[in-house]
């Protein structure tokens, strides 16, 4: 009896490790994501009502509030395309702008600075390179819209699955489940854990991350009369990429860089060096949030981010925090670490 019950645990074990290998190649990665994500919301806004209704109804709340919060960002963000398209292009004159923007950077940079030879002349250059870019790539672009359809279509799925799950796991009993499903629901469990541990301690980091930014390119470079070009779209993006950790920071703190060396070099540097702070702090936040949670130090989850981008390219980098957190947990929980 004893060698049975490590055999079902063996195969459970096995059984969750054969779908987290296969579920980037088999692009169900988004559905994934969405699927923990929405359960894990419903679950942390349902203990809220819950004092007061039952817990069935407190997650349909749950669920209404969130369908209706997608609604809304849907709406603005199209009216925002509306009146961006429709208006803002009509008061300013884009090309005039990124004329200046590429002059303006051209001109404070070094001479010999490497940035330079990326830089198109004029707005005509930039077209121009563009349209052979994206004739050379035709067939990629065509994969990518496929790509980016079928990466849609499966984060609803998981989304109505994250949805049907987190309703009805409050009505189901697991009093009579077999020992093998007890298995497997153990694992999904740590499974679960695991991402809400990573992806709420990520999402305050790059919150941190964004108000602190903002406060520099919204309250400080106005004072000075120095208004950082493209100033709300790189907010968006700082927190969308701080959403990875180490590696979004980074990226989103080069693009901004170059926005204020458009300015002009003295902006630059200062830009850098606050972005450069606010990382360094970034470090003490994920030792806080992240590492405390998982007992795992920075470079272990740049090695696990490494590897699994190296194997599954852009998706294996944002799993891999949240899989190296589930393995921690399973480790820790039959006590080998």
């Amino acid at each position: 009896m004893i060698f049975q019950k490590k055999s079902i645990m063996i195969i459970s074990y096995a059984i969750m490790f054969i779908c987290i290998i296969m579920v980037i190649p088999l692009g169900l990665f988004p559905c994934f994501f969405s699927g923990f994500l929405t359960y894990e919301i419903i679950i942390s806004l349902s203990s809220h009502f819950e004092r007061f209704i039952k817990i069935i109804y407190a997650r349909w709340i749950s669920v209404i509030l969130i369908l209706a919060s997608i609604m809304i960002v849907i709406t603005f963000s199209i009216i925002n395309c509306t009146n961006f398209f429709t208006e803002d292009l009509n008061q300013m004159n884009i090309s005039i702008e990124i004329n200046r923007i590429v002059s303006d950077l051209k001109n404070r940079l070094p001479n010999n600075f490497f940035l330079l030879n990326f830089l198109p002349n004029t707005t005509e250059e930039l077209k121009h390179q563009i349209f052979n870019w994206i004739e050379s790539n035709i067939i990629f672009i065509r994969n990518m819209g496929h790509n980016f359809l079928h990466a849609f279509i499966t984060l609803l799925i998981g989304l109505i699955i994250g949805i049907l799950i987190s309703c009805s796991s409050s009505r189901v009993k697991h009093t009579h489940n077999t020992y093998f499903v007890t298995q497997l629901l153990e694992r999904i469990h740590h499974m679960s854990q695991a991402f809400h541990k990573i992806v709420f301690a990520q999402i305050k980091i790059s919150s941190v991350n964004t108000l602190l930014t903002s406060f520099m390119i919204f309250i400080i470079f106005p004072l000075l009369e120095k208004p950082l070009p493209l100033g709300k779209t790189l907010i968006i993006i700082t927190f969308f990429f701080g959403l990875l950790p180490i590696v979004g920071n980074i990226i989103s703190n080069i693009l901004i860089t170059i926005s204020a060396l458009s300015i002009s070099l003295g902006i630059g540097i200062i830009m850098l060096i606050y972005l450069i702070l606010i990382h360094k702090l970034e470090y003490f936040l994920n030792a806080e949030i992240i590492g405390n949670k998982i007992n795992a130090n920075p470079w272990e989850l740049i090695l696990s981010m490494l590897i699994l981008e190296s194997i599954f390219g852009l998706e294996g980098l944002i799993a891999a925090p949240i899989f190296y957190a589930y393995l921690k947990i399973e480790l820790r929980s039959k006590k080998i670490i």
